[in-house]
Order: structure tokens, then sequence, then C-alpha cells
């Protein structure tokens, strides 16, 4: 079995710069939290107040939730369409 020649068409690559050639500026946002803390509760009773407490879902699945609330964002959804 052959293996697949990745690098046959490199030289139309070789200009990385001319891909981004007349694109829009893009600035990404500062999404890292301000501080984090890690919070350890001794039954799922503290678990439930604290839910209370700021208003929000914490399950034993969750890992890690922002106070305020804020709903998860995804940069991922976006893409470059190129209409040609």
């Amino acid at each position: 079995m052959k293996q697949p020649d990745f690098f046959k068409n490199i030289e139309k690559y070789n200009d990385v710069f001319e891909e981004w050639k007349d694109m829009p500026e893009f600035m990404q946002e500062d999404l890292t939290p301000y501080h984090a803390i890690n919070i350890r509760f001794r039954n799922s009773q503290d678990m439930e107040e604290f839910a209370k407490l700021v208003d929000q879902k914490v399950t034993k699945k969750t890992k890690t939730i922002w106070f305020p609330f804020l709903p998860f964002r995804r940069a991922s959804r976006f893409k470059y369409v190129k209409e040609s």
C-alpha cells in the first residue's frame, strides 16, 4: 500500500501571507477569567446551598461556572467561507 504524498503540491502553499491578503482584521477578545478558585463541598447539601446562593445549576459533573452567570461561548461556531 502506497503512502499518500501529502507534500506533492507544497509549492502552492509557500506564501502563507498571500492567503490572508484582503482578509478582514480579527481581534480576539480576552476571555480569560480575572480570577479562578476551587471550591470543595463536604456533602450534597452544601453543594445545593451554594448553587442557590449563586443562583446557578451546580451538579457533580459541573467543572466551572461564571459568576455572575455567563453563557458558554464557543468561537468554533465562526468560520470563514470564500464566496467564489
